[in-house]
């Protein structure tokens, strides 16, 4: 059990929960210099050695990179049956932000805004994808986050920081991914079938922007995830504004050679649409017509 207070990792005291997602709890922490930082605890209760094996494998594989848009991972610990990370404590996530937004506003997150914190993501999620690592028995590939979502794209300092690198694989690895599990609506196509390619995190980048654009709404929810078959969209595309929906289309299109040559290209693609001449229904001769705003 994980309690306020307690020392997991000698000098390392813990002072609050931060949230829970899929893979483990993470909690603020002080470090024995009096720093803040996050702990990332993962249960490895249950799970194949092999599969904590590889996941300690990428953790430090990606440990001593330094990116501006990467979370700044310190150590990797074990405490069984924890697997514990130590890293750089952000403010909050998109999602916060998000709710932020929605709470004082009663509106989502401006598109400009979010557009910037957009090509940050898309800049690390690029640069990602360009590195060869070493640490691995299969064929090398580039390299995908392969989770994708709001709550994993941290805010530290109006910067956006990755986060939860936990399930990053190449995109070239032999035979598909043994036991891997996506997050719905977020996980592209080829994710079902454990078969992640050089774009599979364009398209979870694309179900986070809707879902920042235009709210939960925007997102097909009853999605479960399905070794077997892909369960489809996870936009409803009748929820998007007329100008975004051939790039976001693009982005999420089920086969992934048809998506943007990389992330920032997506983006940019966003942004030229954002730009765009805007559309309003205005009342002509009884009906409803779009006209140019």
């Amino acid at each position: 059990m994980i309690f306020q207070g307690l020392e997991p990792i000698p000098g390392y005291r813990i002072t609050r929960r931060l949230g829970q997602g899929g893979f483990g709890e993470v909690w603020s922490a002080t470090s024995p210099k009096g720093d803040n930082v996050a702990l990332k605890f993962i249960d490895s209760t249950g799970k194949q050695s092999t599969l904590i094996a590889q996941e300690i494998r990428m953790m430090r594989g990606i440990k001593d990179l330094r990116h501006p848009y990467f979370i700044r991972l310190h150590d990797i610990c074990a405490a069984p049956p924890y697997i514990i990370i130590i890293m750089e404590r952000a403010d909050g996530s998109l999602k916060d932000l998000y709710n932020i937004y929605h709470q004082e506003t009663g509106l989502h997150v401006p598109s400009d805004h979010l557009l910037e914190l957009m090509e940050q993501a898309a800049e690390g999620l690029d640069y990602l994808a360009s590195l060869k690592l070493t640490s691995f028995s299969w064929a090398q590939g580039n390299v995908q986050h392969c989770d994708v979502k709001p709550s994993n794209l941290l805010i530290l300092n109006d910067t956006v920081k990755i986060a939860d690198f936990g399930l990053c694989t190449t995109a070239k690895r032999v035979g598909g991914m043994e036991g891997f599990r996506g997050t719905p609506p977020y996980a592209a196509p080829e994710l079902y079938f454990g078969l992640p390619t050089s774009r599979t995190d364009q398209y979870g980048l694309a179900v986070t922007y809707c879902e920042l654009s235009i709210g939960p709404e925007a997102l097909v929810s009853n999605l479960r995830f399905d070794s077997i078959a892909y369960p489809g969209s996870g936009v409803d595309f009748g929820k998007l504004r007329e100008a975004e929906l051939p790039v976001i289309g693009r982005a999420m299109s089920e086969h992934w050679t048809d998506r943007y040559p990389s992330c920032r290209e997506f983006v940019a693609a966003l942004k030229r649409a954002a730009r765009g001449p805007r559309w309003a229904p205005r009342i002509r001769s009884g009906a409803a017509a779009p006209v140019q705003a």
